[in-house]
């Protein structure tokens, strides 16, 4: 046992939280044709299981602190026939995991025709980043090869301060941004929910990023930035995927990523050039604080399935590796069918182009709004790589965007969260609303707090939330949900929870 990084604390926290359903399920397909040897394809799958302990593991939260425990069994490696395999894949991608007992991963080969092959792997974001895909792939490789895998160590354990410096950069940044105009509709980022997609193939807007003199990951958030800018959003706020894999971990399948806010208030007559530059220092200066949640060094943070309304995964990917005797084509880019926010824009860039998934809430965005960005996007980049210091008064769509009532939100799909319930102090016993007031003064580490004050209005975050459950559960004896920390975040209601328990 082993504590788990601040990255899958906050995780682990949201999906209690919020029932996320598969926003964090990770599905990855190698599609093999040939003479496919199924016993060999299954002992590497069972080899990575053995190299890689976190696939081997599950979460539990202890005293207020989460720790990666062993699971209850080995992530299962299975076989399966059939001639038309969507439907089977689909059931896998969307089976849910256990975190409490897990393991938090599967296998699923499945024959085809006797000549072709898919193998399925789906695990939980908790165990799985963007970069294990390849990983993942590399090590299968090698394994059905006939290569050893030794086993790696588990690279979870340290336990992580929050430096003064990152809490101060945070704190002056950040940005309470829930809301996104697309469309010429103002999109409110709600709960997790239904995804569908729109796919694009950006491969040759990419020169705008040697045009602009910056990298293709910075020209594609310049132009994601510019294009929300054009859309009537004066400051912008999207949230971009880091990793922050090191030297140590580099060879490691699991959770090594963040997802951290980049804001921008560009003006009319910043160029592309401009706003591409700028944005280039303000991920290279969030850069050093990747390895701190930035609710968490912010403070005051209600848990959220989404930093922002808008985000972006840009992935490298790695060569192709070769299975003897085998064609392989892999998913790189494979839905899990949820979103966390409005959009989220999953890039995946090689040798052979820039492929582009737009995923989107049809309860929160219409398809041809969706579409409409997506050749809005396109544009901007062609317009970016003909001249890089165009305005970005000249990237603006050139169709009139019509104002139009947002689409109804569907039943749990988010919108603004309901008022908390006001209760007096006094409906309460006096006693046990001191008791609860004590212990949040201690886990807050502040001289004195009000009944009525709103935990995040202190400072609160989602560790805050798991210490002061867990200080109550051992001295109240009661075990409060976590969502009463959303629903009315103060002392008195979480002391009217208590007394609701013990009756």
């Amino acid at each position: 046992m082993v504590l788990a990084s601040q990255a899958q604390h906050g995780m682990w926290i949201t999906e209690v939280l919020h029932g996320t359903g598969t926003a964090y399920h990770m599905p990855f397909a190698l599609w093999f044709d040939g003479p496919l040897d199924r016993e060999a394809m299954l002992r590497a799958c069972e080899a990575v299981v053995d190299r890689h302990p976190v696939l081997r593991c599950a979460f539990e939260q202890r005293d207020g602190e989460l720790h990666v425990v062993p699971a209850a069994g080995r992530p299962p490696v299975a076989f399966a026939t059939a001639p038309d395999p969507g439907h089977l894949l689909r059931t896998e991608i969307a089976r849910p995991f256990d975190l409490g007992r897990g393991p938090l991963a599967r296998f699923t080969l499945v024959e085809v025709t006797r000549e072709r092959h898919v193998l399925l792997f789906v695990g939980h974001h908790l165990v799985f980043d963007g970069m294990s895909k390849d990983l993942l792939t590399r090590d299968l490789a090698a394994a059905y090869a006939g290569e050893a895998l030794p086993p790696l160590p588990m690279p979870y354990g340290a336990r992580l301060a929050i430096p003064p410096e990152a809490s101060a950069y945070w704190r002056a940044r950040w940005r309470d941004a829930s809301e996104v105009v697309i469309g010429g509709t103002a999109r409110t980022v709600g709960t997790a929910g239904r995804a569908e997609e729109v796919l694009l193939d950006l491969t040759g807007e990419m020169a705008a990023a040697q045009a602009a003199g910056v990298t293709r990951f910075e020209a594609f958030l310049a132009a994601v930035h510019g294009l929300l800018f054009s859309y009537g959003n004066a400051e912008v706020a999207v949230a971009i995927a880091m990793s922050t894999r090191d030297a140590g971990t580099r060879d490691h399948i699991g959770l090594f990523a963040t997802e951290l806010p980049v804001y921008s208030t560009p003006k009319p007559d910043t160029t592309f050039r401009e706003l591409a530059h700028a944005l280039r220092a303000e991920v290279h200066e969030l850069n050093r604080f990747r390895d701190v949640p930035a609710a968490r060094a912010a403070g005051g943070v209600r848990p959220r399935p989404a930093l922002a309304p808008v985000s972006i995964s840009f992935r490298r990917r790695a060569a192709n590796v070769v299975f003897p005797g085998l064609r392989t084509s892999a998913e790189w880019k494979m839905s899990n069918r949820t979103v966390r926010n409005v959009l989220h824009l999953q890039a995946v860039d090689g040798d052979d182009g820039l492929r582009l998934t737009l995923h989107y809430s049809p309860d929160l965005v219409s398809t041809q709004d969706v579409e409409a960005a997506g050749h809005d996007l396109r544009a901007v980049l062609a317009a970016a790589r003909a001249d890089p210091d165009v305005p970005l008064t000249g990237l603006a769509p050139t169709r009139a965007l019509p104002v139009a009532t947002p689409p109804p939100v569907a039943a749990g799909s988010g919108g603004p969260p309901a008022p908390a319930p006001v209760r007096e102090a006094g409906a309460v016993d006096g006693e046990l609303v001191e008791q609860v007031r004590l212990i949040w003064m201690e886990v807050l580490r502040i001289d004195d707090v009000a009944p009525d004050e709103d935990l995040y209005d202190l400072g609160g975050h989602s560790l805050t939330i798991t210490q002061i459950s867990a200080r109550i559960r051992k001295r109240l004896g009661v075990e409060v949900p976590f969502d009463v920390f959303l629903d009315d975040p103060t002392v008195t209601g979480v002391a009217a929870a208590v007394s609701e328990l013990r009756a």
